[in-house]
């Protein structure tokens, strides 16, 4: 009876399939899609004080601007071979290039238009166009963020632990419980490597999740470039804040605001990241100085790669859809 009842319910949802115009739903969707990317667009560009910008990028040194454009394109292509990960552990048969680029699209538009729009939707849309399915973008989607904070978590435990950062006393954590943390941490980091390594089966299923452990030098592998990731960002704000502040103190501040801007979900730790490079360099370097730096590092590390990979991603969608119709 429960069989027949399966039966009936397959047969229904197969006759609503049939029935339903799929290919304009599709369209209808994607017109929603873009029409939700354009507005957050033209939000993001209304919120921005667009002289202020021009000002600081004047009073900025083109050499200073260029090493941070570098560092920041470095940075950027660092983090969209996380994606290459999924790519090698899921065995997708798509070329390498094809997926870094999505990756690194997809990289600049979450960074301006929140992780849900840029790091998701963005992702399952170029995917899609690459003829990637959604559940292997769900997986790799898993395994660029593991990635990443696989590596921010071995950064910060050993940064955390070792004590350097004082937190305000206005902070709810103070420094052994920043050292706790950071203890934990590293205990998470190890916990990690040993299970690739003594692992006996590479692929484990929670209820409609799977989950794909790589071999200990991939997952070494994995940590290394996460590392290089979260250094080159820290070398790219140090480029603007002022000669007396120390490379390990802003690689430490940047750490921490970066746990904050995850708490708050405001995309690119907007304010956020301000707040806290604000409170704990006081005293190390001038709070319009900071300031300054801090926009200097938001327009070559935001707003620079959103004005590239806009009309990329145009590109992107004519040159596929181009080819689907061919």
């Amino acid at each position: 009876m429960i069989s027949a009842a399966k039966d009936s319910a397959s047969e229904r949802w197969q006759i609503l399939r049939e029935k339903l115009p799929w290919s304009r739903v599709k369209q209808v969707l994607t017109l929603i899609f873009f029409a939700l990317v354009a507005y957050l667009l033209v939000n993001q560009a209304s919120e921005i004080e667009w002289a202020k910008v021009w000002e600081t990028l004047k009073q900025t040194s083109p050499v200073t601007l260029l090493i941070g454009l570098a560092l920041g394109f470095a940075c950027f292509c660092v983090y969209a071979s996380y994606d290459l990960f999924g790519r090698y552990l899921l065995k997708l048969d798509v070329s390498v290039i094809k997926v870094w680029f999505a990756a690194w699209l997809s990289y600049a538009f979450n960074l301006n238009l929140s992780s849900l729009v840029g790091g998701v939707a963005f992702r399952y849309r170029l995917y899609s166009r690459l003829g990637i399915k959604a559940s292997d973008v769900t997986r790799i989607l898993g395994i660029s963020i593991a990635t990443n904070w696989l590596g921010y978590i071995l950064l910060a435990g050993g940064l955390f632990v070792s004590g350097q950062i004082n937190p305000p006393d206005s902070w709810a954590v103070g420094t052994l419980a920043l050292q706790i943390i950071g203890a934990v941490f590293l205990v998470v980091v190890a916990a990690y490597v040993l299970l690739c390594w003594r692992a006996t089966k590479r692929e484990y299923q929670f209820k409609s999740v799977t989950v794909t452990l790589p071999r200990v030098n991939i997952a070494l592998l994995q940590l290394l470039v996460a590392c290089a990731h979260w250094t080159l960002m820290a070398s790219v704000i140090y480029q603007f804040l002022a000669d007396d502040v120390a490379f390990p103190t802003v690689f430490a501040v940047l750490l921490v605001s970066a746990l904050a801007g995850v708490i708050t979900h405001i995309p690119g730790g907007l304010g956020v990241l301000e707040a806290v490079f604000v409170a704990l360099l006081a005293g190390q370097a001038d709070k319009t100085t900071i300031l300054a730096g801090l926009f200097a590092y938001r327009c070559v590390f935001y707003l620079a790669p959103l004005a590239v990979a806009t009309p990329l991603y145009l590109m992107f969608e004519a040159a596929t859809r181009h080819k689907k119709s061919a």
